[in-house]
């Protein structure tokens, strides 16, 4: 089991200062998604820039990003 974060990157950084254990870093990139569709429902705070959702792993390197959809 390893410990992932999920930083919310929108022109700035929301660290995820909690982040969550998992088994596999598909399970990390499957919650990436979760959370990214959860976020999409809600508006952007900067529209000048695409969000995306960052797994980061607990040795510090990036996982993936899944980008965020907004939806009205």
């Amino acid at each position: 089991m390893a410990h992932y974060y999920f930083d919310l990157k929108n022109g700035t950084t929301e660290r995820d200062h909690a982040g969550l254990d998992l088994e596999s870093d598909a399970e990390a990139i499957a919650q990436a998604y979760a959370i990214a569709d959860e976020i999409g429902t809600r508006p952007p705070a900067n529209r000048e820039y695409e969000r995306h959702i960052c797994v980061i792993h607990e040795n510090g390197h990036e996982v993936t990003r899944v980008p965020v959809v907004t939806r009205a």
